[in-house]
C-alpha cells in the first residue's frame, strides 16, 4: 500500500508539475501575442505622424517624388522656413488659439452650470430638457452647414470670429452638459447638503465643493471643446473667405493650387499644428479617463 501511494503520489506530482508548465507556457505565449498586437497597432498609429513630420523635412526634389520616400538622411527645414516666410501662418495660428479658447472657457461655463442645473435642482421640464440636450448632441454636425451659413449670411456675420466661435458652442456645449450632468451625479449629494446646512449658498457649494471634486470631467470637456474648435475645417471653411481671419485647418488648404500640392508646407503646417494637441493629450491624460469612464458609473 506505502509503494503503490507512493507511486501514486508522484504521479500526482508529475501531473501537477506538466500542469503548471503548460500554464506558464500558456501565459508566455498569450504575453508574446499581446506585445505582438500591441506593437502592430502602434506601427499603424504611429505611421502617419511620421509619415507627415519625414515629408514636412524632405526636400522638393523627394516631397514631389511620385515614389514616397520613408526614410532619407536629406532633411531640410525649408519647408517650415517657407510655410512661416510665404504665408500667413503665424495669423492663422493666432486665430485659432482665440477661436478654440474663446470657445472653451464658453462652452464649459455654459455647460458646468447647466449640467448642475440637471443634476441637482428639480423643476418642471428638467427631464425634457435634459433628453433636449441630447438630441441635439446626436444630430449630425454636418447637415447645419449650409443652414448656419444662410443664417448668418443674412445677419452680415460672415468673416467674423465670434460668429464662428458661437458656431462652435452649438457644438460642444450639448456634449459638455452631458458629460458633466454624468459626472456631477457621480458625487455624493452629502457633501453638498452639509455645505447647505453650514449657510453655504448654491453658488458656494458649486465653486468649493463640486467644481473641484469634479475635476476631471471639466478637464475633459475642456479639451474636447478645445479640439474641436482648433481642428474643425468645415464650418471654418465655409463662414470664413477673408484669408486674414482663417483658421489652420483652412488656411492649409491656400498650400493647393489646382492639382499643385505644396506637399513639404503642407505637411510641416500639419506638424505644428498637431504639436499642441499631442502635448495636452499627452499631459491631460490622466484626467482624460477619470473623465469618460465616469459616464459609465451612474448616468
Amino acid at each position: 500500500m506505502n509503494a503503490s501511494a507512493a507511486v501514486a503520489r508522484a504521479g500526482e506530482l508529475a501531473a501537477d508539475r506538466r500542469r503548471i508548465a503548460f500554464q506558464r507556457l500558456q501565459y508566455v505565449a498569450l504575453r508574446a501575442f499581446g506585445c505582438l498586437l500591441l506593437g502592430i497597432v502602434l506601427l499603424i498609429a504611429l505611421f502617419p505622424p511620421y509619415f507627415m513630420t519625414i515629408t514636412a523635412l524632405h526636400p522638393p526634389t523627394l516631397s514631389f517624388s511620385r515614389t514616397p520616400t520613408l526614410f532619407s538622411t536629406e532633411l531640410s527645414p525649408s519647408a517650415f522656413a517657407d510655410l512661416f516666410s510665404k504665408y500667413p501662418y503665424l495669423t492663422w495660428v493666432a486665430n485659432t488659439t482665440v477661436v478654440a479658447v474663446s470657445s472653451t472657457i464658453f462652452s464649459v461655463t455654459v455647460a458646468t452650470l447647466a449640467a448642475y442645473s440637471l443634476s441637482r435642482l428639480r423643476y418642471p421640464g428638467r427631464g425634457t430638457l435634459s433628453s433636449a440636450v441630447f438630441f441635439v448632441y446626436l444630430f449630425p454636425s454636418t447637415l447645419l452647414f449650409i443652414p448656419m451659413y444662410i443664417v448668418l449670411n443674412s445677419l452680415h456675420l460672415l468673416d467674423w470670429l465670434p460668429a464662428l466661435i458661437a458656431v462652435y458652442l452649438t457644438f460642444s456645449v450639448p456634449f459638455s452638459i452631458w458629460l458633466l450632468k454624468a459626472y456631477f451625479l457621480t458625487i455624493p449629494r452629502e457633501l453638498e447638503d452639509a455645505a447647505l446646512v453650514d449657510g453655504a449658498t448654491r453658488w458656494q457649494s458649486l465653486v468649493l465643493i463640486i467644481m473641484p471634486l469634479a475635476t476631471p470631467g471639466i478637464a475633459v470637456a475642456c479639451i474636447y471643446s478645445f479640439t474641436l474648435a482648433w481642428n474643425e475645417y468645415l464650418y471654418a471653411f465655409t463662414l470664413l473667405s477673408d484669408q486674414a481671419k482663417f483658421t489652420l485647418a483652412p488656411g492649409l488648404t491656400k498650400l493647393i493650387f489646382g492639382d499643385v500640392f505644396l506637399w513639404g508646407m503642407i505637411m510641416a503646417g500639419g506638424v505644428l499644428m498637431s504639436a499642441p494637441l499631442l502635448v495636452l493629450y499627452f499631459v491631460a491624460q490622466r484626467y482624460i479617463v477619470a473623465g469618460l469612464a465616469a459616464g459609465a458609473v451612474k448616468g
